[in-house]
């Protein structure tokens, strides 16, 4: 019986051993995780303060002037060419501070690559990508070193040219109304075609009453074609009967769209 415990006390000294450094692995590493994480957040957060301080100073840049206060224009002329890179590298450099170092980061700040970077170049958009790489604490079992990408792609504040193409005459195409399912086009956005007015009568009516337009009610293909007797709902310039008040049929979505778009559509015969 001794013998039986020394035995089993042994083996959870061995299975312990075992299995401790496999957890303390493990452990350290998923707080690797959460460290990348965070710092991807960081740098993110550094990126789009940086690139939209850039963005204001590419106004002052091309007007000469501030959009607030005075104007300083050694800071704008920082963002101009290559230069503007490197102004950036540093901005992001003093909003990180020295935790990049201590950080997941490979090579700390001098590890980050700012190569793939575009700012100004003959257009108005400033696109800063920090490239580097992470690495966890402990490099094994497949978790090695691998690259993250951090991109900020934005457009400067250097506004439009409200002169282009003053005085000369420009045509704005006409905007109509359609329905999803509707076969005309509509001029007037409170067309009564547009705008459904349903009632409710008898299916004996149908043999005598006529729509608006002195026209017949058919059965509607969604709902009506079965039907034989009791109630029916219809519209005063519809076609259609329905069994139902909340057919498909008697829904209306209004798009606008340009005339030109029309298609196969006929005027409608009360406002095209």
């Amino acid at each position: 019986m001794k013998i039986r415990k020394k035995g089993l006390r042994a083996s959870i000294t061995v299975e312990a051993s075992m299995a401790l450094p496999l957890f303390i692995f493990f452990f350290v590493n998923i707080m690797t995780v959460f460290n990348i994480v965070k710092v991807q957040s960081d740098m993110e957060a550094a990126l789009h303060q940086t690139g939209s301080e850039m963005s204001l100073m590419a106004f002052d840049l091309r007007f000469g002037k501030g959009l607030i206060g005075d104007y300083d224009g050694s800071a704008a002329d920082a963002i101009a060419g290559a230069g503007g890179i490197l102004y950036a590298r540093e901005q992001i450099r003093n909003y990180l501070g020295d935790g990049i170092e201590k950080s997941c980061v490979s090579g700390g700040y001098d590890g980050i690559s700012f190569l793939h970077s575009k700012v100004l170049l003959g257009n108005d958009y400033i696109d800063l990508v920090m490239d580097y790489k992470v690495n966890p604490m402990i490099p094994l079992i497949g978790f090695k070193e691998f690259s993250v990408e951090s991109r900020y792609f934005g457009h400067a504040w250097t506004g439009y040219d409200v002169t282009a193409g003053f005085g000369a005459e420009k045509d704005e195409e006409e905007m109509v109304y359609v329905t999803e399912h509707g076969e005309v086009y509509h001029k007037n956005i409170d067309c009564e075609h547009l705008h459904l007015k349903v009632k409710s009568v008898d299916f004996k009516e149908l043999a005598t009453i006529r729509n608006n337009d002195r026209k017949i009610y058919h059965a509607c293909e969604y709902c009506a074609e079965s039907i034989g007797a009791g109630n029916v709902f219809i519209t005063g310039y519809g076609e259609k009967y329905h069994s139902r008040a909340d057919c498909i049929a008697l829904k209306r979505k209004i798009y606008t769209i340009p005339i030109s778009e029309v298609g196969g559509r006929r005027p409608c015969s009360s406002c095209g």
